[in-house]
């Protein structure tokens, strides 16, 4: 039988800190809850190379900590060199204790109780295994595992709460100051500001506390926010990133003192084999900074808290760089002041060449902002950096906070991330479920990527699209009757669920998956198939069909389950704005007054295509949708006029026609002209418009939209339609000031696409209800009542949080 928790303690992960085996005590400090009495109890787990785990409760720490600082400052050791520790042979037992309760335990046995402890599987191991396991160890404790992946750790005897003395964190740093006689190293120009190592002990928690007081501001979210970029540009505090290298060829300060260090500038390389820091704080805007991200006044704006708290998770490419302690830290900065510490990360350059870090922001374990550093490694790489190395996307700190607090929010335990970035040798995916990231790197080519997804738009497209009813012999998803037979439904759910599997397959079990490819693989099975999530897809040039995705396990008997495929059990949103050039502060609603503005694209050579009034209907249909304005726009030239526009543009714009997506080195099997991605084109009137002449016509250099448009891309019976025309159009209309686009993933047959999307605005046009609920529900609404699954293939390119408000 598996283990019973409710017959042993269990510190779920989510309660405990997971702390890498070369963090230095300081870092562990930083990583834990600010409010002393938060983090006393909390267990701290290290897992070692041999599959055993160092389990420390952080009071022990702090003991051990203060009774060895009359001998040395151990502040900057590894819990691994505590549990190595041998105490001197003058070693005494000091009088004054940090807990009474650990006054009568020496020194040495304290330190066994961070003996390596064993890991067992919650599964496959019993309760009786469990906690003969926890009363062999040292310290009564031992690690439990979920397929792989902690889930907790199981305890006896905890430390309930009580006097304790000073924190030995909290005492002056003496390996910050250097002696007063030593050489500055720094240049002159250098910006730098140190700030205190630990925050001190009088802080109270923020917007990222346990205790945050968050109230609704006085001033309306919508008229602080929707703009690009905030109120960066004014505010005196941004996000800074910036590269230090440390001077290896000085020696450290004997007995204290601060390693010297010189600030990078953006325009130099770095060198292979060097030692490098990377640096995040809020601060000053620093000249010496390669990527500084404002918005943080406006964030203050939103709330009362009287501080923040930012997690920094700082991901490099494996192929250029090998990262050394801690890869997530937080900084935390008053109201109105600049972060009273850094986040540090230690890089060694591995080879010459352009290689790339990401520095990705989170507010209470959710990722609002990217921030990507291009850097040279090598004087000769210098000339291959890009005209713009250094960016940052994703949310200002003020849209993150506006979002959090807003009363439709999520609840967060439905909240899950998943950030992919591209590296040289494959991709690194980051999934958060809000107790921290699991990592997996995946050696997967591009190519393996976009294989699957091409099976899987064929495979929809010849067994679903294209599905033949034979006792009519006709293709049953293509009538104007959009209910499907039972029995050709049943058939189709076995055929979508082997497309989901396959997709699954193809990311999280494939030969280059590895084994953190599969953990993660089995940890989604378990989360996706256990509670219905909001998935917030954070990724550039990586548009996947995570709608048809079918996660759970089944044999080819067993009849579908419908909430399988991930599409009808969650909400699945990709964030956009981290493919635009700079940060976006979008609120999440459409505040349309008495009147929500339509504007309709649409191409009218479809009605003599199909023989059919589709446009006539639906020209007759949106305007009888309660509380809107119908603008038409049925010229390629009206179209680029309304893209070149700032000024009176409308709240949603509708494009209803044909779209062709080019592929970069795609060629015409017939001319032999080469295509790329700017020869992707949508049609109006039989006209083509491509991503390049919506570029050269409306550029990004335009004042962006002033109504932050929803954009609804309804492409009808193109079946040329991929991924790569979003890679190109979604950022596009991003930086043009739109604030979120739902598109088809493979072609829509006519007749469904003319009902389904209507349908969609007019319930969204009624307001309060979040986009994100409504394209599930209208999914399952169809799935339920007309049995049908092209539902599945609309994709929400926004944030699902997204309401329109009237009257105010």
């Amino acid at each position: 039988m598996p283990v019973d928790f409710n017959k042993l303690t269990l510190a779920p992960i989510n309660a405990c800190v997971i702390a890498e085996e070369t963090a230095s005590l300081w870092q562990i400090y930083a990583m834990l809850p600010p409010k002393r009495d938060d983090r006393l109890y909390r267990f701290v787990v290290t897992p070692l190379a041999d599959g055993t785990f160092i389990v420390a409760r952080w009071i022990e720490v702090e003991e051990i900590v203060h009774r060895l600082l009359r001998y040395d400052d151990v502040r900057d050791w590894t819990l691994v060199d505590l549990a190595n520790y041998e105490p001197p042979s003058d070693y005494v037992e000091p009088d004054d204790h940090i807990a009474v309760k650990l006054a009568t335990i020496p020194l040495a046995n304290l330190i066994q109780r961070l003996k390596p402890a064993p890991a067992l599987d919650r599964q496959a191991h019993t309760t009786h295994q469990a906690r003969t396991a926890r009363d062999d160890h040292p310290g009564r404790r031992v690690v439990v595992l979920d397929n792989s992946v902690i889930y907790g750790v199981v305890f006896e005897e905890p430390l309930m709460s009580g006097d304790v003395a000073a924190d030995p964190f909290a005492q002056p740093a003496l390996r910050m100051a250097a002696p007063s006689d030593e050489p500055t190293y720094l240049p002159e120009t250098a910006d730098m500001i140190y700030a205190e190592a630990a925050p001190p002990e009088s802080q109270v928690d923020g917007i990222g506390g346990e205790t945050a007081d968050v109230s609704e501001p006085e001033r309306s979210a919508s008229a602080l926010l929707n703009t690009l970029g905030g109120s960066g540009s004014q505010d005196d505090r941004v996000f800074n990133l910036w590269i230090e290298q440390r001077l290896v060829q000085e020696a450290e300060i004997v007995g204290g003192g601060r390693t010297l260090t010189r600030v990078v500038p953006p325009n130099e390389a770095l060198s292979v084999g060097g030692m490098y820091t990377v640096n995040v704080n809020v601060a000053a805007p620093l000249a010496s900074a390669r990527v500084r991200s404002g918005g943080v006044e406006q964030a203050e704006e939103m709330t009362t808290a009287t501080q923040i708290e930012v997690d920094v998770r700082l991901v490099a490419d494996v192929g250029y760089f090998k990262v050394y302690g801690i890869p997530q830290q937080k900084i935390i900065f008053p109201r109105g002041g600049v972060s009273k510490n850094l986040a540090s990360f230690t890089i060694e350059p591995l080879k010459q060449g352009v290689g790339e870090i990401t520095a990705i922001l989170s507010l209470n374990q959710k990722p609002f902002q990217k921030i990507v550093a291009q850097v040279a490694i090598g004087d000769t790489a210098l000339a291959a950096l890009p005209a713009e190395p250094v960016r940052a996307s994703g949310l200002t700190l003020a849209a993150a906070a506006t979002t959090m607090s807003n009363p439709r929010a999520y609840p967060p335990e439905t909240d899950a991330s998943l950030v992919i970035i591209r590296e040289t040798t494959g991709y690194t995916f980051l999934l958060s479920l809000g107790s921290g990231y699991t990592v997996a790197r995946l050696n997967l080519a591009e190519k393996e990527i976009v294989d699957a997804i091409r099976r899987a738009r064929a495979g929809f497209l010849d067994k679903i699209v294209k599905k033949l009813d034979p006792s009519r012999n006709v293709y049953a998803y293509q009538l104007k009757d959009t209910t499907i037979p039972e029995a050709i439904h049943q058939e189709v759910l076995r055929d979508l669920r082997q497309i989901g599997d396959l997709l699954f397959r193809a990311l999280f079990f494939a030969p280059g998956s590895g084994d953190q490819g599969r953990e993660m693989g089995h940890l989604l099975r378990a989360t996706t198939a256990e509670r219905e999530l909001r998935i917030n897809v954070i990724a550039e040039r990586f548009a996947f069909p995570w709608s048809l995705i079918y996660a759970l396990p089944f044999k080819p008997t067993d009849p579908v389950d419908p909430n399988g495929f991930w599409g009808y059990r969650h909400i699945i949103e990709y964030t956009p704005q981290f493919s635009a050039r700079q940060p976006t502060a979008f609120a999440p609603e459409i505040r349309a007054g008495d009147r929500l503005h339509f504007g309709f694209v649409f191409d009218q050579t479809i009605d003599t295509q199909f023989n059919a009034p589709i446009i006539g209907e639906q020209r007759q249909t949106l305007p009888g949708i309660g509380g809107v304005t119908v603008t038409e726009y049925d010229t390629r030239d009206k179209f680029l006029d309304l893209l070149s526009r700032s000024q009176d543009v409308p709240h949603i714009i509708y494009f209803y026609g044909h779209a062709v997506s080019r592929s970069p080195g795609e060629k015409d099997a017939a001319t032999g002209i080469e295509y790329g991605l700017g020869d992707s084109y949508l049609s109006i009137n039989g006209e083509a418009v491509t991503l390049d002449e919506m570029n050269l016509y409306a550029g990004l250099d335009l004042d962006r939209f002033d109504s932050a448009p929803l954009v609804i891309l309804n492409a009808c019976e193109s079946a040329e339609l991929s991924p790569e025309l979003y890679n190109g159009l979604v950022p596009y209309l991003i930086g043009r000031g739109a604030r979120g686009v739902i598109g088809t993933e493979v072609l829509m047959p006519a007749y469904f696409a003319a009902e389904f999307a209507p349908a969609l605005l007019r319930r969204f046009a009624a307001g309060n209800t979040r986009l994100g609920d409504l394209l599930r529900d209208l999914r399952r609404e169809y799935l339920r009542e007309k049995r049908n699954v092209l539902p599945l293939i609309y994709a929400l390119y926004s944030n699902a949080e997204l309401i329109v408000t009237r009257n105010g």
